[in-house]
């Protein structure tokens, strides 16, 4: 069964994302509910992500299209199409993307 997207919101940074409606009716009564939640996400060519931080939750990126940089714990390192971030829930994170859209797709729980 395909998830629906929710509509998109554009944050102050400029980027746009969809979050998953695992809590539609027709999901919750195919799978019932679902330990984790998901969005996609784009941020525009050249702009970044405001800082983000999510104590007590753990959150993975997978990149689909677009190049760029996460910034994790101090660090630096380039991402581009099927990089795969793990990000621990306590260090502040940013996505900075290079001369196109980056569009990511995130998927997040509660530890």
């Amino acid at each position: 069964m395909p998830v629906p997207f929710l509509p998109p919101e554009t944050d102050e940074a400029g980027t746009r994302s969809r979050d998953a409606g695992f809590a539609a009716p027709e999901v919750v009564a195919a799978v019932g509910t679902v330990p984790f939640q998901a969005a996609v996400f784009t941020v525009p060519a050249g702009a970044r992500t405001l800082p983000d931080r999510h104590p007590g939750v753990q959150e993975l990126w997978l990149v689909q299209q677009g190049h760029g940089h996460v910034h994790c714990a101090g660090h630096a390192r380039p991402a581009g199409p099927g990089t795969l971030i793990a990000l621990a829930g306590d260090e502040t994170h940013q996505l900075v993307a290079g001369a196109e859209d980056m569009t990511v797709l995130s998927l997040w729980w509660r530890t």
